[in-house]
């Protein structure tokens, strides 16, 4: 099944009528004609009980100036008590004009069944030049003319009209049919063409927009609805600001709870901190944490300089203590690719014999200086305590492990040079191909020697 909404109560409207409307002509087939007498007022159901919904209908005007549009319910007794009947005035701002001019008002009936007039435009029959291409045809020239009126009749020779004359008479009248098609092409001249501009006077119908100033409809008024919007982008505005600052809030919160547990000496941060600064970091994150509650309504911005207060401590050890957990992981990595380079070059075997010795030394010599960088940092790092800045960066080893791929890749990757042909390849080379002539040998005795 289908369901469809329609407008409970009819909607008309009123004008006053005008001495042009006698006159005027009908509308077009999708227009309603608004006619009347002078001083007249008249009304018309445009929507009528049933109509649908999101439709739209034209009427059409003759006016020679501005003009109003009243719309109402046409029946009142059907609307909820309290209800206006008046439904708006509608001013079409016409400019004053010499003879009556038609006007085409669209009235919109929306999804919602709210009536109202969504524009109104000026039509009017103009003339206007348009040049297009047209194709001429030529006057045939004075040689071309003189040419086709002066070629002689040629007489036929004697033989030709005794021969002519044992033919068959459809023969001869097949043959004097085609000789005058011959001869009429000979004097007809080939016609030329020209493309020319021509100049063309159209009628078309042009469209202006005329300002539709209503007064008195149900709903808002512009300059209102604009105001309460501003208010509303005002609170919009104002309640991000909010929703923001709580967040803000909530991060200083947040790293308090946590940075106290785990900056304790039972927490996974203890050995990150010494034991001096971790004192003074718990009484400032105790004097934050009361300021927190005292202040409930603080900025957004002193939430944000109390948190950056905090991490200015905090920011050190968590970055010393995540060095220390990556720390093993990238040791093993750069290890694993110093040993593979190391094996390549110290046992170069058929994939890499054909590089130059001095080459793979150098391969050797770059993984040997990495190996005792890394022995040697390891060394100093083990002695620190883990609160100190280390020494042995996890960026560094990255760093050092992708140079020396690069520099091994590039000598390694060397291709291997082409092998000499062998020595049966090179006498087949220059052999003759089969099939090839070759010279026979003359047998020894044979007839040829006989003289």
């Amino acid at each position: 099944f289908d369901i469809k909404e329609g407008l409970p109560i009819p909607i008309l409207v009123g004008w006053m009528g005008s001495a042009a409307d006698a006159e005027a002509a009908a509308g077009s087939n999708d227009d309603e004609l608004m006619a009347g007498g002078e001083g007249e007022y008249n009304t018309a159901i445009v929507f009528p009980v049933g109509s649908p919904l999101d439709a739209s209908k034209y009427l059409t005007f003759f006016r020679k100036g501005p003009f109003e549009i009243q719309a109402e319910y046409a029946d009142d007794s059907q609307l909820v008590p309290g209800t206006k009947k008046s439904l708006g005035t509608y001013k079409i701002d016409l400019p004053p004009q010499t003879e009556s001019k038609k006007v085409r008002v669209k009235a919109k009936l929306t999804i919602s069944s709210i009536f109202q007039i969504e524009g109104a435009q000026l039509l009017e029959e103009e003339e206007y030049e348009q040049t297009v291409k047209e194709k001429r045809e030529l006057p045939p020239s004075k040689d071309a003319a003189a040419e086709a009126s002066q070629a002689p009749a040629e007489a036929p020779p004697s033989g030709a009209v005794e021969e002519a004359t044992a033919k068959t008479e459809g023969e001869e009248g097949k043959k004097t049919e085609n000789n005058g098609d011959a001869n009429k092409e000979k004097t007809e001249p080939e016609k030329k063409y020209e493309w020319v501009d021509v100049v063309k006077k159209k009628r078309r119908t042009k469209q202006t927009d005329l300002p539709v100033v209503p007064s008195g409809k149900l709903g808002i008024n512009e300059p209102e609805l604009q105001r309460l919007s501003d208010i509303e982008s005002a609170i919009q505005a104002d309640m991000a600001e909010v929703i923001e600052t709580d967040n803000k809030r909530n991060d200083l919160e947040s790293h308090i709870f946590t940075m106290r547990d785990k900056c304790s000496e039972s927490g996974e941060y203890a050995e990150f901190m010494p034991s001096s600064v971790r004192e003074s970091y718990m009484t400032e994150l105790t004097k934050a944490e009361d300021w927190l509650y005292d202040e409930p309504c603080a900025t957004k911005v002193r939430y944000v300089e109390k948190l950056d207060a905090l991490k200015k401590t905090s920011d050190p050890v968590v970055w010393r203590f995540k060095e220390s957990l990556l720390r093993s992981e990238r040791i093993a990595a750069v290890s694993s690719t110093i040993l593979k380079y190391r094996t390549a070059v110290e046992n170069p075997g058929e994939k890499y014999g054909h590089i130059a010795s001095e080459k793979l030394a150098k391969v050797s010599q770059e993984c040997t200086t990495f190996s005792d960088w890394l022995t040697k940092l390891q060394a100093e790092q083990a002695k620190l305590p883990k609160y100190q800045t280390p020494v042995l960066l996890c960026a560094d080893m990255e760093k050092k492990n992708l140079e020396l791929a690069k520099m091994a890749d590039e000598i390694l990757k060397e291709p291997k040079p082409q092998p000499p042909p062998s020595p049966a390849e090179d006498k087949k080379e220059g052999a003759p191909a089969e099939g090839e002539n070759q010279e026979p040998s003359k047998p020894e005795g044979s007839a040829a020697d006989v003289d």
